[in-house]
């Protein structure tokens, strides 16, 4: 203990013998500096401890990016007892017999510090502020192992941490000559609970500020310029007088005399080396300078517009020269391929389907949209009945679905369905014929999820033949249904 307590007497000593090399402060600035530190330190600000005013030491390394600001980065060690005898924190040091805890703490700090007073003299004054990082251990002294306190979880912790810090401070420097210098520092570090994991009560009676003094012995190196109270007057560029230089011809205008021009007839905004000839970096044809798309992948060489970027035929997004359907309608939603994406499959693709949820396989108008005008004159069906049958054919059964899709957007419409015949076979049979081959499409269309109550039904038998009978052909006409749409 003896030791350490003469640690910050013997490097006070060895500052006062390097003063007597101390010659003149000159106007001439380092970048950087390098020293060793120490001083006093002391916790407080705790429910009822007192730590006392105990030597500190360690190293320091500073940059200087200009004459007016500077960043320190520091490095010191701190052995702490809180001392039961004592009543003040601000006692200087104390006996470890009598103490009820040890602190020990590795404080790591960065301060960017103002210089106050011009660099020229020999005597300057700074203030800074900053942070760090105080890695701190609290041990019980006379068994030397870590204290535990309570967690915030309620679990039992050691009663450490790496605790952020807040920091500030002011400085005094004594210059003694171009390289040394002494330095006086007085900060105060607020423990910040940042890196902690104490119970409340635990935060709530700890010490919150570390403290301190002290005094570190700097070598500068990395000179710079000298820094002079004129140096922006000098640094000021020189006005010489215009003097006018002879025209030489340069055709091009790129700023190259067609006499050392070896590429004289250069366009007009184009990049330029130094012997006046353009760069094409992509290799597309248009020169830097004027080509809008300088990147252009090499695989759209020969697909160039004369603004040096790929061709887009059809306006969607995706280049000719990976598009997969470059004619498409300007305005449609493509894929990553350049392909129309259509969600409803109804033929007009997205970005132009104004009805863009249509049901799949409803006939659609140029629009999207279902068309009616198949509703605005009567549908005649020619089903491939059998003689005497009223079934309805395969092909038939298809038309009718698109039918019944139809509808069921437009649920105001009725339908009126007569079934017709030719004239082999007995007047009342034909229509009796035709009555069942009309309800037999009536129900197919209910089953297809038309309302029943829409639906009217007539077997008309031979009358209003549309053909003649005297073929196979006409009779297989005049065997129809016909389908009437009102509302």
């Amino acid at each position: 203990m003896k030791q350490k307590k003469h640690t910050f007497l013997k490097m006070l000593i060895i500052s006062l013998c390097l003063i007597s090399v101390g010659g003149s402060a000159l106007a001439e600035s380092y970048t950087y500096r390098a020293g060793v530190l120490g001083g006093l330190s002391t916790l407080t600000g705790g429910d009822s401890a007192h730590f006392s005013l105990q030597n500190m030491y360690g190293v320091t390394f500073g940059y200087s990016p200009s004459t007016h600001w500077s960043v320190d980065l520091s490095l010191s060690f701190h052995d702490l007892y809180d001392d039961s005898t004592k009543t003040s924190s601000f006692s200087i040091g104390s006996n470890a017999d009598n103490a009820i805890r040890h602190y020990k703490a590795s404080r790591l700090s960065a301060i960017l510090n103002r210089n106050l007073m011009s660099v020229e003299s020999r005597f300057t004054m700074t203030i800074g502020v900053g942070g760090g990082l105080l890695l701190w251990k609290t041990f019980d002294p006379i068994h030397d192992t870590l204290l535990k306190v309570l967690g915030a979880r309620n679990e039992m912790l050691d009663f450490s941490s790496a605790e952020v810090f807040l920091s500030t401070g002011i400085g005094l420097d004594l210059k003694f000559s171009k390289r040394t210098s002494l330095t006086f520092n007085l900060y105060a570090d607020y423990l910040t609970g940042a890196g902690t994991d104490f119970a409340n009560e635990v935060n709530g009676y700890r010490e919150r500020y570390l403290i301190g003094s002290q005094f570190s012995l700097n070598f500068a190196f990395g000179r710079s310029e000298p820094s002079w109270a004129s140096d922006p007057t000098w640094k000021r560029p020189a006005v010489l007088p215009r003097v006018r230089k002879a025209t030489l011809r340069d055709s091009d205008s790129d700023g190259i005399p067609d006499a050392t021009d070896k590429c004289p007839d250069t366009p007009q905004g184009a990049l330029i080396d130094k012997k006046g000839c353009s760069f094409d970096s992509d290799n597309d044809g248009v020169v830097d300078g004027l080509d809008h798309c300088p990147d252009s992948d090499r695989l759209a060489i020969g697909q160039i517009d004369i603004y040096g970027c790929p061709i887009d035929s059809d306006f969607d997004g995706v280049p000719d020269y990976r598009d997969n359907c470059p004619d498409n309608a300007v305005g449609a939603e493509v894929d990553m391929d350049g392909c129309p994406i259509d969600d409803d499959k109804d033929g007009v693709p997205n970005g132009l389907d104004d009805c863009p949820g249509t049901l799949y396989g409803v006939d659609v108008d140029k629009y999207g949209c279902i068309d009616l005008t198949m509703l605005s004159k009567p549908m005649i069906i020619n089903i491939d009945y059998p003689s005497g049958s009223f079934e309805i054919d395969r092909r038939s059964r298809e038309r009718l679905r698109q039918l019944a899709r139809v509808l069921a957007f437009v649920p105001e419409i009725k339908l009126e369905i007569s079934g017709y015949t030719d004239n082999i076979g007995t007047s009342k049979a034909n229509r009796d014929l035709s009555l069942k081959r009309a309800n037999r499409v009536r129900d197919f269309l209910v089953a297809a999820e038309v309302d029943s109550d829409r639906i009217k039904v007539y077997g008309r038998g031979e009358d209003n033949f549309i053909a003649s009978n005297k073929t196979a052909q006409g009779r297989a006409k005049n065997r129809r249904i016909e389908i009437i749409f009102h509302k």
